[in-house]
């Protein structure tokens, strides 16, 4: 009894002069110095490890780390039963029905590959001070710790990260659960300017009302995209992809978008351009979305002034030379000397060098209206695809048919098919419209069709009325846009043109 109460004495003795140098070594040595000494020790102790370390950051400079994205998502895929994890976190998105496990801050897991065993810590710092005041980043510092042994480091890292990097893309394909992005201002966003929501919409190809023969065209179009990595690499094009989605309202644009991405598993940007205030923001959004992924902006001549340059007076501005098709500042709305978003800085990012950021990344704009956008977004190269939204068709009916009352056009007789295709193509009207007619009277299958049968017959009639009165106003429209473009012209314009008219005259 007297040896243990002497050993705890000198325990406690021991502790007491502990305490007291590390308070002596606090109050003598400067922290830098204290600092460089630990740092110095801990790499000191490490030379005789046998394990080596690697840091794999969530931010790699201004770009999101893709490696950490597919770490975290190939971790959480196990992480629920691993033996090894004391702690996780769970998370459910908003408006989701998905938890998804993950590692807690400081936690750790171990995994195993090829018969090595590794192990995957989670750190999560407080940042002490942002690097610039012009690059906004979280304030948590994310990063995951890879320890492996020496010994192993050869044979297996490499091999490992590419095997977690294909896991990944594999659980991202095969889960259900998309993600729609919306961009918002990086001021109040901490860093993070896209915010994601689950994307749900239920909108496939089979589903979407259009031509069979056009929609196999578009599906066929995105195979090849999404498998044709090595085609791009060796043609020395970038891995992207250019659609113009145009035609009337409520002819199913944005139900196409939502069925590509289904198609393809892809998640979708929403690019709001109205909240971008510059070209130098515009670019970091671009640096910010993810690959396999749809960049959207929808009704672009209504977003921002992009119009036509040939129908607005052309003001002497000095133009960009990153593009010969770009058009100047004034064309934009904006001033250039302000540094605020132009045509020419959305140019570049659709088809420019910052474009070329990301790979199996597909651009998709949409407008009601596309005389009034200017050529430059039209050009060749940019826009791969111009894929018209037109007015219902008769294959198309039929699957508006299918989708509300679930019966095909044969089903309904041939009287009744040959009156619907006959009045479907002179009403004009678009599938929003007939499925208006259609969601009504779902329950009862005689009475959508008989109704639907007196809209479309009524939509026709007054189309061949007033058919020939449109025509004459569209005519008269085009007349005084002319006239509107000749007042615009200076007077060298109009006497060169005049100069020109007289020597045809005189030639024929």
């Amino acid at each position: 009894m007297a040896e243990r109460k002497e050993s705890w004495t000198s325990l406690a003795s021991l502790l007491g002069t502990l305490a007291f140098c590390q308070t002596f070594l606090q109050l003598v040595l400067p922290p830098e110095l204290r600092h460089v000494s630990l740092k110095l020790l801990n790499r000191a102790l490490r030379c005789f490890s046998s394990y080596c370390y690697f840091d794999v950051t969530e931010m790699d400079g201004v770009n999101t780390n893709e490696l950490y994205n597919a770490v975290q998502l190939y971790l959480s895929s196990f992480a629920s039963t691993s033996a090894s994890a004391s702690r996780l976190s769970l998370t459910r998105a908003r408006n989701s029905s998905v938890t998804t496990f993950g590692l807690s801050s400081n936690d750790s897991i171990a995994d195993v590959f090829d018969g090595v065993a590794v192990q995957w810590e989670h750190a999560v710092t407080q940042r002490q001070s942002q690097p610039s005041p012009w690059r906004a980043l979280p304030d948590e510092k994310r990063s995951f710790k890879l320890r492996i042994r020496k010994r192993d480091k050869d044979l297996i890292l490499n091999s490992y990260l590419d095997y977690i990097m294909g896991k990944a893309s594999d659980i991202r394909r095969n889960n259900q659960e998309r993600l729609i992005y919306t961009n918002s201002r990086s001021n109040e966003s901490r860093g993070r300017p896209w915010e994601a929501v689950p994307f749900k919409h239920p909108s496939t190809f089979d589903t979407l009302a259009m031509d069979p023969e056009k929609k196999r065209d578009i599906m066929e179009d995105l195979r090849d995209f999404a498998a044709g990595q090595a085609f791009y690499q060796r043609t020395g094009r970038a891995w992207k992809r250019g659609y113009l989605l145009y035609g009337p309202p409520g002819t199913g644009k944005s139900s196409m978008i939502a069925a590509m991405a289904n198609f393809l598993g892809y998640d979708i940007y929403d690019l709001e351009l109205t909240e971008v205030p510059s070209n130098s923001e515009l670019r970091k959004l671009l640096m910010k979305t993810s690959s396999k992924s749809i960049i959207v902006i929808e009704d672009i001549d209504c977003s921002v002034n992009l119009s036509n340059r040939s129908k607005a007076p052309k003001a002497p501005a000095p133009q960009s030379y990153s593009d010969p098709d770009a058009p100047d500042a004034a064309s934009g709305g904006k001033d250039w000397n302000n540094n605020t978003m132009t045509l020419s800085g959305l140019l570049n990012f659709t088809d420019g060098l910052w474009s070329c950021c990301g790979s199996e990344r597909i651009f998709v704009f949409t407008t009601n209206h596309i005389e009034k956008l200017d050529p430059a977004l039209l050009r060749s190269g940019r826009m791969d695809m111009h894929i018209c939204m037109s007015h219902c068709s008769y294959p198309a009916l039929e699957i508006l048919l299918d989708n509300y009352l679930g019966s095909k056009g044969e089903d309904l007789g041939e009287v009744a098919a040959s009156e619907l295709q006959e009045a479907v193509e002179k009403a004009k009207m678009t599938p929003a419209d007939i499925s208006e007619v259609l969601i009504k009277n779902r329950r009862n299958k005689e009475k959508a069709v008989s109704e639907l049968l007196e809209v479309l017959k009524a939509r026709a009639d007054r189309n061949e009325k007033y058919g020939g009165l449109r025509e004459e106003c569209k005519s008269n429209r085009v007349e005084e846009e002319e006239q509107e473009k000749r007042a615009l012209e200076s007077p060298e314009e109009v006497r060169d043109r005049e100069d020109n008219s007289g020597k045809k005259v005189e030639d024929q």
